[in-house]
């Protein structure tokens, strides 16, 4: 009876993902891009600081981009006619964007250009100010526009600006970069963090490490993710008697991931997942693994800013050593399973959309299987009304690390082991409505 059950669960939730799916590229089909250039035009300030150079009048200028709270990835890939470094002190022009909330709910862009070597006497200040019902695409779009305009200045020794009219139409990703890279792409950044906080009757205690090293090229990316988090709850009672029971809640977890991905073109990719670890909370002493993947992209994946449909495959093989006996009467074991991800990102000026469907199961049984989808969705419906909803559902059949032993009432209200369950689930939505001035420039920091 649980296995016809199970097989008509199954049937209906693959039945829905292929509906859901369906309409995604129903979707897919019916958005297309609305790609559309900015007017240029030069502007210019006062000095700083003082270095000498002679500049190349071949090579792109080097531009330190200092984001705080903007899309630093749309900006660097809507821009390619400036070389953006990692390192201020590589930079010719150190640009500096800052954000702030106005008085009527929009958001003001403040942006300084630093010069640096032979631009030392070239600095200025921009301001650009989008309304609180403008879509997050108008809204970056506007930025980027910004962004250009103050670069324009910094391109009169170079030979770039030869290509400007109306719009830019040279092609620089051929030119040469003013400094050599002696890390050679390599990026390393090491971290740590900790808290604590409490009360007469709990206390709280967090500790975080982190490493992670990065190298992105065209054509390889690589990156090493080592993690380790320590979560320690105390609570405080008293029995019957008037005596404090103190009970104390650990979790632990270690987790080392890696990706290393080539390009074989504009659609298609390979390569594979690797981490590894332990947890506390999910029973396991240590676990390590790999997945070899290939992955198609239906838009070219230097559209990733503005659209992104992609579907991977991969083969998860790993070996578990478990921390108490599981309930199929594991202490390890070695397990195969295959792995489908349908990823769709949209940006466009009436909102966005992002949904994720992902499947995986078991090769030496096919019943234990796990189904993930997630749907976000914002859109303005007209100006100053605009709607949102974000939900995720997950149909769970695979928990083959859970202990024999089970959970405690205790363990099970602080959440520190896992128990079993067939799904999960969230989901909210929402709306705004905006309405009066169309001014939106005052910035008043006040309170």
């Amino acid at each position: 009876m649980n296995r016809i059950l199970h097989t008509r669960i199954s049937l209906f939730f693959s039945l829905k993902g292929l509906a859901f799916l369906l309409v995604l590229l129903g979707l897919n089909l019916a958005f297309t891009p609305n790609l559309s250039a900015q007017l240029l035009s030069p502007g210019a300030n006062k000095p700083d600081t003082s270095v000498e150079q002679n500049p190349n009048p071949e090579a792109l200028i080097n531009v330190f981009l200092d984001c705080r709270g903007c899309n630093e990835g749309f900006i660097k890939s809507e821009i390619a006619f400036v070389n953006f470094v990692r390192d201020m002190a590589d930079a010719e022009v150190h640009l500096i964007i800052t954000r702030r909330g106005t008085a009527s709910g929009g958001t003001q862009y403040q942006l300084s250009f630093l010069g640096y070597q032979s631009y030392t006497d070239v600095n200025q200040n921009l301001t650009y100010t989008s309304f609180d019902s403008d879509t997050y695409d108008e809204e970056r779009n506007g930025l980027v526009k910004y962004v250009k305009l103050g670069l324009i200045p910094y391109l009169s020794q170079k030979d770039a600006l030869n290509d400007f009219e109306l719009n830019y139409t040279g092609d620089l990703r051929g030119i040469l970069t003013n400094t050599e890279d002696k890390w050679n792409n390599w990026i390393f950044e090491i971290g740590s963090n900790g808290s604590i906080r409490g009360e007469e009757n709990r206390q709280n205690v967090d500790l975080d490490n982190r490493i992670r090293v990065r190298k992105v090229t065209e054509t390889w990316k690589f990156q090493l993710y080592l993690n380790n988090s320590y979560r320690r709850n105390t609570y405080i009672t008293s029995d019957s008697l008037g005596r404090e029971i103190e009970d104390d809640f650990v979790t632990d977890r270690q987790n080392v991931f890696g990706l290393l991905a080539y390009a074989i073109n504009d659609h298609w990719s390979v390569g594979s997942y690797f981490n590894g670890g332990s947890s506390s909370r999910d029973n396991i002493d240590l676990w390590f693994g790999a997945t070899p993947s290939i992955e198609y992209s239906f838009y070219p994946y230097r559209e990733f800013a503005r659209r992104e449909v992609t579907l991977r495959y991969g083969l998860y093989s790993a070996m578990y050593d478990y921390s108490e006996r599981t309930i199929f009467g594991k202490e390890s074991e070695f397990l195969v399973r295959q792995e489908l991800a349908f990823n769709m990102d949209y940006t466009k000026p009436w909102g966005g959309l992002e949904a994720r469907i992902n499947g995986r199961t078991y090769l030496h049984d096919f019943s234990k299987n796990r189904l993930n989808m997630q749907l976000e969705l914002n859109m303005r419906i007209v100006r100053g009304f605009s709607v949102f909803v974000n939900t995720e559902y997950s149909i769970i059949n695979d928990q083959l690390s859970l202990s024999a032993g089970g959970v405690t009432d205790k363990e099970a209200i602080a959440n520190t082991r896992q128990q079993a369950t067939s799904y999960s689930y969230r989901a909210s939505a929402g709306f705004e409505i905006s309405f009066g001035s169309i001014y939106d420039s005052v910035v008043n920091t006040r309170f």
